[in-house]
């Protein structure tokens, strides 16, 4: 029997023995896949919230119809309300058309409005808000309406007074018609200043996220578990009684949990891209790289724990807590971007804040395979560390 084979027999026993638990399917696929869910649609992120705001345009005048085309705004969800107000129905304006319902702050253009301005009377708009609304949209939708109110005031200012005859202000609404055609005097062009970038949010935070504690925590506590019950029934006694050369036994246990952590990553891996729609980046190498490297480390820190544990007991209370503080400080739960820096930089230390810096390079941040390479040679640092501290302990056990 050569050594490949005795270390693929040991490896595909740690494995039959995990998938001869039945619930390794819930722990190792069916949670990971709902809290991938959870804490996506708990931080879908996906930018700043619409303000909400309709019409209730009482005049149908040219100048209430200009100034809603000045309401129109990407940042606005903007509706017109049908003539009388009937709360909650509404028709196609410039804006999008929310769904029925009342609407949660409703500006008034009384009638008259636009002869009136014409004839120099003044006119009071009135911002009605529902029950209810909240107080900062409500907020940012009167500094809107107060910004569309000047830029009206303003070519108003241009246009000058009618000349005489023109009580229509035919003059001035083709002055409005002109003036919208110009380009801007001035416009503001705006970047993210220095190195920064956003904060990775909903399922490019969550899967990657997910996937990485749960890989750790089913490997260490299903791996260390494993190896203290051989050490425990003497298994680990008898085994190295047998013909195997140095090393070949601490290889092929170390071989079985990243059998078991490689197969449980694919499959969320796969899930991540199928089940959540979630681009895995443009660099596959990258990825590999990546995976392969964190995947060799959990497996190392699985064998260590086993080897220094003395019951199963121990392995499984030890793993999960291990795996919870790892995930935590690592940047599992939440970015990391938004930790205090000294506590981003102190996490480190952990192998998990180098694998999410990596997932995250590749998959929110668009990077290549040169992006990865400092994290996964990290991660090869740990596992070289914690393999050589198991494989010592494993010998003496």
């Amino acid at each position: 029997m050569n050594r490949w084979r005795q270390i693929r027999i040991l490896a595909g026993n740690d494995l039959r023995l995990t998938l001869r638990d039945r619930a390794s399917l819930i722990w190792m696929l069916l949670l990971p896949l709902a809290l991938m869910w959870i804490f996506g649609a708990m931080n879908a992120g996906g930018g700043p919230r619409k303000i909400g705001l309709a019409v209730d345009d009482r005049d149908g005048g040219w100048l209430a119809r200009a100034l809603i085309k000045e309401l129109a705004d990407e940042r606005v969800e903007l509706t017109e309300l049908p003539s009388g107000h009937a709360a909650g129905s509404a028709r196609g304006g410039p804006g999008k058309v929310s769904a029925p319902g009342p609407p949660a702050r409703t500006l008034v253009v009384p009638a008259g409005f636009t002869a009136n301005v014409l004839a120099g009377r003044q006119q009071v708009l009135r911002l009605e808000k529902a029950s209810g609304a909240d107080e900062t949209f409500s907020l940012a939708a009167e500094a809107h309406v107060v910004r569309a109110i000047v830029r009206i005031v303003g070519r108003l200012a241009e246009a000058g007074p009618p000349p005489p005859g023109d009580s229509a202000g035919l003059a001035t609404q083709r002055f409005f018609v002109t003036s919208a055609a110009r380009p801007p005097l001035v416009s503001v062009s705006v970047a993210t200043a220095g190195r920064g970038h956003p904060a990775p949010a909903g399922f490019a935070q969550s899967v990657p996220g997910i996937l990485t504690m749960t890989v750790l925590m089913m490997t260490l506590i299903y791996g260390a578990v494993f190896l203290t019950l051989e050490k425990r029934q003497g298994v680990i006694r008898r085994q190295t009684t047998l013909p195997l050369p140095r090393g070949a036994l601490f290889a092929g246990k170390l071989a079985g949990r990243l059998l078991l952590a490689g197969t449980q990553a694919a499959l969320l891996l796969v899930a991540g891209r199928v089940v959540f729609g979630l681009s895995l980046g443009s660099s596959p190498a990258g990825m590999a790289l990546l995976l392969g490297a964190y995947l060799l480390a959990v497996a190392a820190m699985s064998t260590f724990l086993g080897a220094i544990l003395s019951t199963p007991e121990q392995a499984a209370a030890v793993g999960w807590v291990a795996s919870m503080v790892l995930a935590a400080l690592g940047g599992c739960w939440w970015p990391s971007e938004v930790m205090p820096r000294w506590l981003w930089s102190a996490a480190h230390v952990l192998p998990t804040a180098w694998a999410m810096d990596g997932f995250h390079a590749l998959i929110s941040f668009g990077h290549g395979v040169e992006a990865v390479v400092l994290p996964a040679t990290v991660l090869l640092g740990f596992a070289a560390l914690f393999a050589a501290l198991g494989s010592s302990l494993l010998r003496d056990a």
